[in-house]
């Protein structure tokens, strides 16, 4: 029988224990700073690939080895004054929270307007979180107690003023080297809540005359949440402000529910989260999203990733040196003892001799190297492909009556090896594709095969092409990646014209949809092993 109490300060969060329900009085504004959360050093997905070590974040609420335990915040706003993150969970089975509103007092994503533009120089107005601090001939972007560098490995966000969507959203040298282009910065005007700067540029100004950019670093030193080998966790009925530098982050977990949450930004923002709102790392079970609401977010909404490690050498007949190709993850574990791993070609991501680990050590070899111990003798040359942990990397993904507006990137990007759903959701505004299903990652196998994916009764509208897009990193002889892709009763409109481009599908079914406005759009398919496409409904 589950424990009750009511809480009315932050401290309940320093004694939780398990089988008990915590229920705030009323609701309460918990403004905590650094001094008021708690350190968790720990390697977490898709983190920095520049730092090779464990980093050290500060969360508001930090639960390990729990079960059984629900925490009802009545509407309480959690606020952190400087960087920091809402919520760790490590190893706990059968948590939720719910009922939170989580913020942040200064969200560390600078942005600013172009108000008017000249042949070499720019005036912009700064947003409210974002300042020019002027020191003798140089500056610095300041956002809230955060200094914001440019190191050319940034991203730089562009928001057309005159429309309600990000436009464009740029990777590369040009807007990351924005500001180092800059000769010199003037401030006109200053009351104290937002500065009108004058940018000199060393040549043609870069800018455009009536849009707003935002931008952030690759270096994601930051999550808004983390769940660590966990199972069975919940989020439910919470809204999130931002989420500094990365969202939501499961690794190792297995079914993870999230109902009616949502996240946009705070008033006078435009940024809620800079990076992706949710990445699943080797997670099992069942992933459900349902009845939420996103928008604001730079990254994907959903990055449901499997992970493949490199096999870099043949140590002795059981055991192998290994990396992951991807920088990202370095130092999360890749299996733990008794998963079942499985030599996988990297070519096609066919496995051919699995084997039961019985040790895998992140940390004795080097930063980037570690060894995979197997039970059985190592019967086959392994060096040169690609290990897959089969006992993971099979979450099945469940995302049904969402709304996604104005997302400058993937919406949902799918390379787990599960049956998927994505049913009755709303797609609006979205730059890149709505739903794309692997080669997300060249050569770093963050994609792995997937099950079925049906794809039933979305609406897709303003969408860029293609809609759809299966595009595995794989050779043309594959004609499986996918087992199936069917897409049905969907409404398309005000799109680009491909609706959606599938290959290496074995199956691919486009049936009973439904496409306003334009009788033009299309539909690509290569590589697939059997194809059905009906006719579609034109409606005006």
């Amino acid at each position: 029988m589950q424990k009750k109490f009511t809480f009315g300060s932050p401290g309940v969060f320093d004694c939780l224990e398990s089988d008990s329900v915590y229920t705030a009085q009323n609701r309460y504004l918990f403004s905590m700073g650094s001094d008021k959360l708690k350190s968790v050093t720990s390697y977490v997905a898709n983190s920095s690939p520049v730092i090779k070590d464990k980093m050290t974040r500060h969360f508001a609420i930090v639960m390990s080895d729990l079960k059984n335990v629900t925490i009802d915040g009545n509407g309480t706003r959690i606020l952190l004054e400087d960087k920091g993150s809402f919520a760790f969970l490590e190893n706990c089975v059968n948590v939720t929270l719910k009922n939170f509103t989580f913020d942040v007092a200064t969200p560390c994503c600078p942005e600013f307007s172009v108000i008017k533009t000249g042949l070499t120089s720019a005036n912009v107005k700064m947003a409210p979180n974002t300042r020019i601090v002027i020191n003798g001939n140089s500056f610095a972007v300041m956002c809230g107690k955060t200094e914001i560098s440019v190191d050319g490995k940034g991203i730089t966000y562009v928001r057309a003023l005159d429309s309600d969507r990000n436009a464009i959203f740029t990777i590369g040298k040009e807007p990351a080297d924005l500001f180092s282009r800059v000769t010199k910065a003037e401030i006109l005007e200053d009351d104290g809540e937002t500065q009108i700067v004058r940018f000199s540029f060393k040549s043609l100004c870069p800018l455009k005359n009536g849009c707003s950019y935002s931008y952030r670093t690759n270096v994601r030193d930051e999550a808004g949440f983390v769940f660590d080998r966990c199972k069975d966790v919940k989020l439910e009925s919470c809204n999130v402000k931002y989420m500094h530098t990365q969202g939501i982050v499961c690794q190792f977990c297995e079914n993870v529910t999230v109902q009616k949450l949502d996240v946009r930004p705070k008033t006078g923002q435009s940024v809620a989260c800079t990076g992706n709102v949710f990445d699943f790392f080797q997670c099992t079970g069942v992933i459900g999203i349902s009845d939420s609401y996103f928008c604001g977010c730079l990254g994907k909404i959903v990055n449901l990733c499997s992970q493949y490690a490199r096999v870099n050498g043949k140590l002795d007949d059981h055991t192998l040196a290994c990396a992951y190709a991807n920088p990202k993850f370095y130092g999360v574990p890749f299996c733990k003892t008794g998963d079942v791993v499985a030599v996988t070609e990297p070519d096609s991501l066919v496995n051919t001799t699995r084997y039961a680990t019985t040790h895998c050590r992140m940390d004795n070899i080097n930063p980037d190297l570690f060894k995979v111990t197997f039970g059985d003798e190592i019967t086959q040359d392994a060096v040169g492909k690609v290990l897959e942990n089969i006992s993971v990397n099979d979450a099945r993904l469940e995302f049904v009556g969402n709304t996604l507006y104005d997302v400058p990137n993937k919406a949902l990007c799918i390379n787990s090896s599960g049956d998927h759903l994505i049913k009755g959701n709303n797609f609006k505004k979205v730059t890149k594709s709505a739903v794309y299903i692997g080669g997300d990652a060249k050569s770093t196998f963050t994609a792995g095969r997937v099950g079925s994916v049906d794809i039933i009764s979305n609406r897709f509208s303003d969408c860029n092409s293609p809609i759809i897009c299966v595009s595995p990193d794989v050779t043309e002889t594959v004609d499986d990646y996918a087992e199936s892709v069917a897409v049905s009763a969907n409404d398309f409109s005000e799109s680009e014209k491909t609706l959606y481009d599938v290959k290496h599908a074995a199956n691919f079914a486009f049936r009973g949809d439904n496409v306003c406005d334009d009788e033009k759009y299309s539909g690509i398919t290569a590589f697939c092993r059997t194809v059905s496409v009906s006719d579609y409904e034109i409606r005006y």
